[in-house]
């Protein structure tokens, strides 16, 4: 058997002078070779004509080519260079039969063991794409850890993400919502193991196709796994701090004929602990009132996932599948307070036991009709999650004791009806159209108990039932159309028609409240990329996208929630979204260097401030002003030799935000950058070792002002059990640099300093496993003769 796969194509017609040569690559696995440089060289005299990098799919095209003799040069990281026979191109625009690689070092084509590199960044038109399984210690890293190492990506201590320093990141997994809140994403993905992730998408300014909520989209692709027979994988994590943190899965997919199942069981144990202190001053003519507090928090949660699905191949053209995921947590919180009010001593604890549970249905389809490119797609979701549990509250001053509890109940349930379809329009131009429909229904009915003698009596006036209904319909069209050979672009418009309405319910204490919003707003999107050489070594992009930041369900409740004696915080029903405005220029290489321009502007900027009512703060959202932001964003990603990886990323902006702070205008104007450095070393035999560094400056918004913070992360890894098993020791903010400070600046007749330091250096041992069958078997070679000709029209 040769060692190549020969490609022989002899087509002469008489026609046009020029055509399109189109292609697909895939790799020794099947699967697509994401970033592989082709050449196309013409003949006799051996000139590079052009010269691109394959995209997501591993496909390529060639446009306005002369009519002549080629042959092309394909190289893919992991696999032998590959050169082709004489392809003979006349004016009938030409695809070719998918090109299989071969691996580096000889093995015998029947069966063929996976050893293959991805490159870590990709970047696309109107997305840049990381390659999961580029990350060194990948398999022994959760889902969480993995956005963490990201280049571009910030991901703070709840969990909320930023992307290129935009907050209000909605996180995708396999193109839906999951309508998670910070903390329990973070659980989920914690639970998720690096192995099930096939690469990250992230999205400045998302196609219409997507959401428009959200400052801009990172999309979690998991693997599609496509081996015959039984496979799966282990693995287990373990660190220490102040706390023990543990997390255990096990993932299985069977692969037989037209039917694919797969499942996974994960036994998590997140645990935490907090220490926050703060200073205030209250200032009345020359009067100080000094107020301090020591709060130091900690919380365990125990529980566990389930995760069932399967895909079916009915047709050569269609798949139909279905997922079930299942998660349950017992969580146990407590804190200790003290609070030093003008030299008076007040003391207080909090203790909680909470459920929750959360349930996701899933079914799904996908139709490739025989015209290539095209796809219709559509699936239906459900999700039914909430907690239900108990606090109690305990504080004491000089002699008086005050004790009461609070019973809760969050139960939310949303149902959502998606469709989608893709259809080329000519050789260059492809049109997309779509809809969703969505429904949440949200409930919070938290009950206070006053202690009284032995028994707890309810108190109507810190007790609150809260309602919250929404549903927003949504339809998009997308153009994508090729000018050139060079030129590309894309265009989209999305609708989305939101109705919300809340309801606080009346009691014997309160009047109780309604409130109703109603609206439809277009949401315009824009790409434009242009090669400035014929071999596409540089590249010029630009993109525009409007996008929406909706309010979260509770940011609506108008209710008290106690915290301590003299701070509470409170939602706001007048509360609107915020629109924003996306515009990046970006210049890129193929040397790993990307330099872009970002200006952003926002209307109805909402923020959290602290309201002084007498002696009491309540920290409630309000729609702050406009602004905007304007600066440089830029990353590089380089292969420096066989040992080395280094990735670096920049953002710096300058902020100009104008608005209304009780009353009284305000403007801040500030620079703030954020720095991520990631570098990976492979060694031989199988260790490896990596270092990340992040470094944020300080942020302001109007009279609070955010500190600046880093953090570090070392890890050292080896693989072992014949590759199959990798072990990992890992290091995470050994400096215990990664708190957060918040100051307030004479505000209200206030100074207020906050400092919040959580259980984040931590030592841990990380062991994953895979096993069944992890060979590719090549496909029989038993097509009829038209079957070379049916895949050149596909």
């Amino acid at each position: 058997m040769k060692n190549c796969i020969l490609l022989f194509l002899f087509i002469t017609t008489t026609a046009w002078a020029q055509s399109n040569l189109k292609g697909e690559i895939k790799d020794h696995h099947n699967e697509a070779a994401v970033g592989a440089n082709v050449l196309l060289i013409a003949l006799p005299d051996s000139q590079q004509v052009a010269g691109v990098a394959t995209n997501a799919q591993g496909k390529f095209e060639f446009t306005s080519l002369k009519r002549g003799n080629y042959f092309l040069k394909i190289s893919y990281l992991g696999s032998k260079k590959y050169q082709s026979p004489t392809i003979r191109l006349s004016a009938t625009s030409l695809v070719l039969p998918t090109i299989f690689l071969l691996p580096e070092k000889a093995q015998q084509l029947a069966e063929v063991v996976v050893k293959t590199t991805r490159p870590l960044v990709v970047q696309e038109e109107d997305k840049t794409v990381i390659n999961v399984e580029a990350m060194n210690g990948a398999a022994t890293l959760s889902a969480q850890e993995v956005l963490e190492r990201t280049p571009s990506l910030v991901v703070d201590q709840n969990g909320n993400v930023q992307l290129n320093g935009r907050s209000n990141v909605l996180v995708l997994i396999d193109g839906r919502p999951t309508y998670m809140s910070g903390t329990d994403l973070v659980a989920y993905l914690k639970s998720l193991p690096a192995q099930m992730l096939d690469k990250l998408e992230l999205m400045d300014s998302p196609p219409a196709k997507y959401d428009a909520t959200g400052s801009a989209i990172v999309n979690i692709v998991l693997k599609k796994n496509r081996l015959y027979g039984l496979t799966g994988n282990i693995s287990t994590s373990q660190s220490v701090g102040h706390t023990w943190r543990s997390y255990n899965n096990l993932n299985l997919n069977y692969r037989q004929g037209k039917l694919n199942l797969f499942g996974g069981v994960g036994l998590p144990r997140d645990a935490n602990r907090t220490v926050t202190t703060s200073t205030r001053t209250i200032t009345e003519n020359t009067t100080n009132q000094e107020y301090t507090s020591n709060n130091t928090a900690t919380s365990e949660s125990f529980g566990g996932t389930i995760r069932l699905g399967f895909d079916y191949d009915k047709s050569k053209n269609t798949v139909i599948g279905g997922q079930l995921f299942l998660q349950k947590n017992q969580r146990n919180d407590g804190a200790v307070f003290s609070n030093l009010i003008n030299n008076e001593p007040y003391y207080g604890t909090n203790r909680g036991q909470f459920d929750w549970n959360n349930l996701n249905a899933n079914l799904n389809f996908t139709h490739k009709p025989q015209k290539q490119g095209s796809e219709w797609s559509g699936d239906v979701n459900y999700q039914q999650y909430g907690s239900n549990g108990v606090r109690n509250f305990q504080s004491s001053h000089a002699n008086n004791t005050q004790i009461f509890n609070n019973v809760f109940f969050t139960p939310a349930t949303i149902l959502t009806f998606k469709t989608d379809y893709r259809r080329p329009v000519s050789k260059t131009t492809t049109f997309e159209m779509g809809a969703k429909i969505g429904f949440v229904k949200n409930a919070n009915e938290a009950d206070v108990e006053n202690k009284k003698d032995q028994n707890f009596v309810l108190d109507p006036t810190k007790s609150n039932h809260f309602f919250y209904n929404e549903n927003i319909n949504a339809a998009y069209l997308n153009l994508r159309h090729t000018l050139n050979k060079r030129t590309s672009l894309q265009m989209g418009l999305r609708a989305e028609n939101t109705n919300i309405e809340g309801n606080l319910l009346p009691n014997i204490a309160t009047t109780g409240e309604q409130f109703s919003q109603h609206f439809t707003n277009l949401f315009p999107t824009f790409f434009f990329r242009r090669a400035l050489d014929s071999v596409g070594k540089h590249s010029l992009s630009f993109n525009y996208g409007r996008r929406i930041n909706r309010p979260s369900y509770q940011q609506f409740n108008p209710f008290l929630n106690y915290v301590d004696d003299y701070t509470f915080t409170s939602g706001n029903p007048a509360l609107k979204p915020f629109y924003l405005h996306n515009l990046q220029l970006r210049y890129q290489n193929n040397n790993g260097i990307s330099v872009g321009l970002a200006m952003d502007f926002a209307d109805g900027l909402n923020g959290d401030l602290n309201i002084r009512e007498g002696d009491v703060f309540v920290r409630k959202p309000f729609n702050l002003g406009k602004g905007y932001r304007f600066g440089i964003v830029s990353n590089y990603n380089k292969k420096i030799n066989k040992y080395w990886t280094t990735n670096v990323s920049f953002q710096g902006f300058r902020f100009n935000i104008q608005g209304t702070v009780n009353g009284d205008e305000a403007i801040t104007r500030y620079v703030s950058f954020r720095i991520n450095v990631g570098q990976q070393f492979s060694f031989g035999k199988g260790w490896s070792a990596d270092l990340y560094a992040n470094i944020a400056a300080r942020d302001q918004v109007f009279t609070m002002t955010m500190g600046s913070f880093y953090s570090i992360y070392v890890g050292v890894g080896k693989k072992i059990l014949k590759d199959k098993g990798s072990i990992r020791l890992m290091i995470d903010d050994p400096t215990f640099a990664n708190y957060r400070t918040e100051t307030m600046t004479n505000y209200q007749n206030t100074t207020q300093y906050r400092q919040s330091q959580s259980d984040t250096r931590r030592i841990g041992l990380n062991f994953s496993y895979r096993f069944g069958n992890e060979k590719y078997t090549r496909r029989r070679q038993t097509e009829d003769a038209a079957e070379e000709e049916r895949r050149r029209v596909q």
